[in-house]
């Protein structure tokens, strides 16, 4: 199949690259840049590239893989649902619930192929871990974190520090959505409370300090979350989300307890899991060939194109109503924060 990347930052290389590995064609490259278009095209062999997405390139593809800083996601879904085109965005699918709902109906009405890159669902021991879920008695507790030490300065400057949201948007919608994928359960209510450290920092040579002789810059979104959450069913859930956490590259870590087991997941040992029950401690259990080797980046793609080919969504992907779901999960984190951690119904 033939596809159109839009953006040419990290995340786009990755998606260029599962297309080159599957089969598929790279055949249009857009991004605001030219040059950046142009350099990010050559790089995969790829002839067409252009500073702006049409009808004429949407025309040419099956697919539109969405790679831009958030705030950009709508106008490009939109145009590219409107057109009758797949569409894979990264996430959040947008920043307003009130946008990702428009895009839910218009790619149900067009009757397309619609996801978002939640591939955290796809590593083999969640998989095995959701369907244990299934046939365990009913979820009590879900606990928690993500960190990541990426925003710990110094750090690049970037479009991320001026957007509405940071940590709940880039980490935690990633870990609402696997808890959904996992649990089956949604979330009812919840309470936020936002830190933003050193909100007045200095940007030199493109690289944000503490401090110094820089141009000074004020951030006001957040570096990390306290998040409580009440689930369907009478569960309750705690979450710390963190991308100021130094040495923690991608450190995830989920656990479901229900009463008889306890279940959990690391993304730092994502082959295991570990099973606990009353008297009997904790086991780990490993599959260290799970899945051939696959990654789940590669196999999300793979999800993606397949439910193309075959007509009907292949249920480990995200769908856009699913990308809808954490969009008002994080909203509610903001109203919630800026009501000093009250909580908020969604």
């Amino acid at each position: 199949m033939r596809a159109a990347v839009i953006g040419t930052g990290l995340i786009a290389h990755n998606h260029a690259q599962a297309l080159r590995q599957q089969g598929h064609e790279l055949f249009w490259v857009v991004s605001r840049r030219m040059i950046a278009a142009k350099q990010f095209a050559g790089a995969y062999g790829c002839e067409r590239y252009a500073e702006a997405l049409t009808d004429e390139i949407l025309k040419d593809v099956d697919a539109v893989h969405i790679c831009t800083p958030p705030g950009e996601h709508f106008a490009y879904a939109k145009m590219a649902l409107d057109a009758g085109k797949a569409v894979f965005c990264e996430k959040p699918l947008t920043f307003s619930a009130e946008e990702a709902e428009s895009l839910c109906r218009l790619a149900e009405e067009k009757g397309v192929v619609a996801a978002v890159n939640f591939n955290n669902r796809f590593y083999p021991a969640c998989e095995v871990l959701r369907q244990e879920l299934y046939e365990e008695g009913p979820i009590r507790l879900v606990h928690g974190h993500y960190r990541q030490e990426f925003q710990s300065m110094p750090a690049p400057w970037s479009w991320r520090y001026t957007d509405p949201y940071r940590a709940s948007t880039e980490i935690g919608s990633h870990f609402v959505d696997l808890m959904r994928y996992l649990t089956g359960l949604e979330v009812e209510s919840l309470s936020a409370v936002f830190a933003t450290f050193r909100p007045d920092r200095r940007v030199e040579n493109g690289m944000m300090v503490p401090d110094g002789e820089g141009e000074a810059v004020t951030v006001t979104n957040e570096d990390a979350v306290a998040l409580t959450m009440k689930l369907t069913g009478g569960a309750v859930a705690s979450v710390f989300l963190s991308e100021v956490s130094p040495g923690r590259g991608n450190d995830i870590s989920i656990e479901v307890i229900c009463d008889d087991t306890v279940l959990e997941w690391q993304s730092e040992d994502p082959y295991a899991i570990f099973r606990g029950r009353k008297g009997e401690g904790v086991a780990r259990v490993s599959n260290p060939f799970a899945g051939g080797f696959s990654t789940t980046f590669f196999d999300a793609v793979c999800a993606f194109y397949g439910s193309i080919e075959n007509g009907g969504m292949d249920g480990r992907l995200a769908s856009f109503r699913d990308g809808l779901a954490a969009v008002k999960i994080c909203e509610a984190m903001k109203r919630s924060a800026e009501q000093n951690g009250a909580f908020v119904l969604l």
